[in-house]
């Protein structure tokens, strides 16, 4: 029985191409991490008042406090400027 060698794994052509198995992966983990961004821009709003009006009324009645509403706005703003590469 004959051991392959380890030596150099690539020099097999058994062997996958690593670096076309990390681009294919990297496609896969691009497309599982956007999805929740393409979901939640769908369901967003457009305009950027009624989520102000929202954080604000928040803020305002006391369950939120100011970084929590900040970080809601910013948030917002950011999924609504997020684009995804072709």
């Amino acid at each position: 029985m004959t051991i392959p060698s380890t030596a150099n794994p690539t020099a097999s052509p058994n062997w996958p191409d690593p670096a076309a198995s990390s681009r294919s992966r990297t496609d896969q983990v691009a497309s599982v991490l956007g999805a929740p961004v393409a979901v939640a821009q769908r369901v967003l709003p457009a305009s950027p008042v009624p989520v102000a009006l929202g954080a604000g009324a928040l803020l305002l009645a006391g369950v939120v406090e100011w970084p929590v509403a900040g970080a809601l706005a910013l948030g917002y703003l950011a999924l609504r400027s997020w684009r995804t590469r072709p």
